[in-house]
């Protein structure tokens, strides 16, 4: 569903924050004014976008998120991590011709490096020059950090179209993170199975911490049965809405991504 509220004001543009999450199958568009009040939402197919996204995204927003997938994502202890062998870790990327991105993780204690898909990166940095880009990882990782406790298992699962990541917590510490092709619960429990006998996990972990655009309720039971509580995350920042809007809308965790500027 797209949504444009009465309240939106092409005059007040400047004042307004776009969100957007981005990928290879769908673009998704939140616009939200000073006083959080949701002002327009979009979902559309990325490489057949809407006349109405067109004429949205050719606006002059001043504040703009964009969230998108990292490729070749490699973690670094922080105090291993040495700037100026930066060039050393071109060698493990796919494309080591390519720049490659750094982010801090303070709370982990830990760098990420990474890399863009370029295209994907231009498209969004040609529409909007100022625009922060943000990996998908960091929000996720972001977001599950007040729900991981020091004692016992947290299994963090992130849902994009079929590319499904799963990362890992055991006793406060983080473990595991890696991205899986997932179409089918089948290949979800496969997965996750494999990830629980690598580290010694026995039938079910304490937690599992869930966020997705669109959860299918397979997959939701599925990891009911592989978790003791499945916490589907929500975002932290309030919206005022028309009642009209779906929860799933609303609340969706995409709306915290300037938290992570």
């Amino acid at each position: 569903m797209n949504y444009t509220a009465a309240d939106f004001h092409l005059h007040f543009i400047a004042k307004y924050t776009l969100i957007v999450k981005a990928n290879f199958v769908y673009d998704i568009l939140y616009v939200i004014d000073q006083e959080g009040q949701l002002l327009v939402y979009m979902k559309y197919d990325s490489n057949k976008p809407s006349e109405e996204a067109l004429k949205l995204l050719s606006l002059p927003f001043q504040q703009v998120y964009v969230s998108l997938p990292q490729s070749n994502l490699t973690f670094i202890p922080a105090d291993l991590y040495q700037e100026d062998d930066q060039e050393l870790y071109h060698d493990f990327m796919e494309n080591p011709n390519q720049a490659i991105e750094v982010a801090d993780l303070d709370y982990l204690q830990i760098k990420a490096v990474f890399q863009y898909d370029v295209l994907l990166a231009q498209r969004w940095k040609s529409l909007f020059p100022e625009a922060h880009l943000i990996p998908e990882f960091k929000l996720n990782l972001m977001q599950v950090r007040p729900h991981v406790p020091l004692k016992g298992e947290v299994l963090g699962v992130v849902f994009n179209d079929t590319s499904t990541d799963l990362f890992l917590f055991i006793n406060g510490q983080f473990q595991f993170f890696n991205n899986f092709e997932v179409i089918t619960e089948d290949d979800l429990s496969y997965f996750i199975l494999n990830l629980y006998q690598t580290f010694g996990i026995k039938d079910k972990v304490t937690k599992a911490i869930v966020s997705a655009v669109d959860l299918e309720p397979s997959f939701q039971h599925k990891l009911q049965q592989l978790a003791d509580e499945v916490l589907i995350i929500k975002s932290n920042t309030k919206l005022k809405t028309d009642d009209e809007l779906p929860s799933e809308v609303t609340s969706s965790y995409l709306i915290d991504l300037p938290l992570c500027v």
